[in-house]
C-alpha cells in the first residue's frame, strides 16, 4: 500500500534496512587493491596450513575466486563508509547454481565457502549472520566488516574514491509480488524472455545511464546540518525495477546516489554541470494518473484538500495513496499515518470523504491499481529524461521528481508538463522547491 510514498516520507518514518550486495563493486586504488591482495594471500596460507585444498585452483577458477573476494570486501568497505548498515547476500544453492540473466560471475556455488573463509577468526574480514535454512524463508544472510577489515580501512584511510563499480549487470529487472505478511520479502527476481519491449526499455536506460556517467556532478556540504548522509558520487548507474511479475507494473528507477540524500541535503548541496541543482516534483502524481486511467478530469487543482480535513492534508494524501494500492477497502489507517489525523477521526469516515470528493474515480479505489499507476509515472519520467538527454541537459530522477541545473528549470518544467499531459490526458502540476506551477 505504500509504494507511492516519497523518499522524504520514508525519511520521516526513520525506515532503515540492510541493503543488497552489489557484486560489481571493485577496488579502484592501490590502497584498496592492497587490502584485497593481502586477503587473498592470507586465505591461501590458511588453506595450505589446514590442507583445505588437494589441488591448485585452475586459472579460471582462481580468477573467479579473486574477483569474488574483491567484490565482497569492496562492497563491505562501501557499506561501512555509508554508515555501517548490513549487506544481505544469498547462500542458496538454488540461486547460486541457477542460470539467470541476473546472476553475476561472483555468484557461484563456491560463494558461501569464500564467505566462510573470510569469516574465519584467523581471517577476521567478515562477520555474518547466516539465515536459517528454512523452507519458504525469505530472509537472507547479512554480512558486515570484520575487525581486520575495519583496521585496514582506518590504516589506509580508505574513502569512496578508492572504490568503483563495473558498468555491467542487468538493468531491466522483473520482480514477483511481495508477500504482504513477510517483512523480509523483497520480491524475488524473475527471469524473462527478451522481446521488443524489454530491448527498448534497456536501450532507453542505456542512453540515460551514459548521460549520467559523463555528467559533472558535485556535492558541497557547506551549510548542511549534521548528521550527513554518506554518499559516493560514482554511484549513478540506474536500473529499472518492474513489479507484480509484469512489465506494465512499477518500473521506477533506482541506483543513483542522489536518491539516498535527504531533501534538505540535495536541495542545498547538489551541483550539476557547475550549477546549483533545483528540484522539480510532480504534484499529486498518483491521484492525477488515476484520473487519466479513468478518462476523467479532476474537478479541482488540489486533490488532497477536503473540507473537514483541511489541517490533515498530508494524511489525506497518504490514505488516498493507500486506497490506490489496496485491493479491498481499508479497515485501518495505513502504517505511520494515524498520527497525521485527529484523535476522533475514523478511517471509514476519511475514506468516505475521499470517495465523495473523487466520485468520478470512486470505482478505481481499492482495485490494486497502484502498480499500474506507478508504471505510467515511470514511463513519464523515462520520456522526460530522454528529452533532457537529447537537449544535453543532465537530469537526475527521484521517482516522481527531477534534479536539474538551475538554468534548465524552465526547460525541464515544460517537458514534464507536456509529457504528463500527453501520457495521461490530464493536466499536470510541477512543484519547484515548494512553489506549484502549472
Amino acid at each position: 500500500m505504500d509504494q507511492l510514498r516519497s523518499v522524504g516520507e520514508l525519511e520521516d518514518e526513520g525506515v532503515e534496512r540492510d541493503r543488497p550486495f552489489n557484486p560489481y563493486r571493485f577496488a579502484a586504488s592501490e590502497s584498496t587493491k592492497g587490502i584485497i591482495r593481502e586477503a587473498i594471500g592470507l586465505i591461501g596460507s590458511y588453506e595450505d596450513r589446514f590442507d583445505l585444498r588437494r589441488n591448485k585452483r585452475r586459472p579460471r577458477d582462481q580468477e573467479t575466486f579473486e574477483q569474488t573476494v574483491e567484490a565482497i570486501l569492496s562492497d563491505l568497505i562501501h557499506g561501512h563508509l555509508l554508515g555501517g548498515t548490513g549487506i544481505y547476500v544469498t547462500r542458496s544453492n538454488r540461486v547460486l547454481g541457477a542460470k539467470s540473466r541476473y546472476r553475476p560471475p561472483v555468484y557461484s556455488k563456491v560463494f558461501p565457502a569464500i564467505l566462510d573463509l573470510l569469516a574465519k577468526p584467523e581471517m577476521g574480514y567478515v562477520e555474518q549472520e547466516v539465515a536459517p535454512d528454512v523452507q519458504g524463508a525469505s530472509r537472507s544472510t547479512v554480512i558486515r566488516p570484520g575487525q581486520r577489515l575495519l583496521d585496514r580501512i582506518a590504516e589506509r584511510e580508505v574513502g569512496f574514491d578508492d572504490l568503483d563499480t563495473h558498468q555491467s549487470g542487468e538493468t531491466i529487472i522483473l520482480k514477483r509480488s511481495k508477500d504482504p505478511n513477510d517483512y523480509w520479502d523483497e520480491g524475488e527476481r524473475l527471469d524473462y524472455q527478451e522481446d521488443d519491449k524489454t530491448e527498448r526499455y534497456r536501450a532507453e536506460l542505456a542512453e540515460i545511464n551514459q548521460r549520467l556517467l559523463e555528467a559533472d556532478l558535485q556535492f558541497d556540504w557547506t551549510g548542511i546540518a549534521w548528521p550527513h548522509t554518506a554518499i559516493a558520487l560514482r554511484d549513478r548507474r540506474l536500473r529499472r525495477v518492474f513489479t507484480q511479475g509484469r512489465f506494465n507494473s512499477g518500473g521506477r528507477l533506482f541506483g543513483g546516489f542522489w536518491q539516498q540524500l535527504r531533501k534538505d541535503e540535495r536541495r542545498t548541496g547538489l551541483h550539476i554541470s557547475g550549477e546549483k541543482a533545483v528540484e522539480l516534483d510532480y504534484g499529486q502524481a498518483g491521484a492525477r494518473i488515476l484520473y487519466g486511467m479513468a478518462a476523467q478530469q479532476p474537478a479541482s487543482d488540489d486533490l488532497y484538500h477536503l473540507w473537514g480535513y483541511v489541517q490533515q492534508r498530508e494524511g489525506i494524501k497518504r490514505v488516498m495513496s493507500a486506497m490506490i494500492f489496496a485491493e479491498k477497502p481499508l479497515e485501518r489507517f495505513p502504517q505511520f499515518t494515524r498520527k497525521l489525523f485527529r484523535k476522533g477521526d475514523k478511517i471509514a469516515e476519511v475514506v468516505e470523504a475521499i470517495e465523495l470528493k473523487h466520485a468520478p474515480i470512486k470505482d478505481r479505489f481499492h482495485c490494486g491499481l497502484g502498480h499500474d499507476a506507478q508504471f505510467i509515472e515511470s514511463q513519464i519520467m523515462v520520456e522526460v529524461l530522454l528529452i533532457m538527454s537529447a537537449k544535453r541537459i543532465t537530469a537526475l530522477p527521484i521517482h516522481d521528481a527531477l534534479m536539474v541545473p538551475a538554468s534548465a528549470a524552465a526547460t525541464a518544467k515544460d517537458a514534464m508538463l507536456s509529457v504528463f499531459q500527453r501520457m495521461t490526458g490530464v493536466e499536470g502540476i510541477v512543484t519547484q522547491s515548494g512553489v506549484e506551477t502549472l
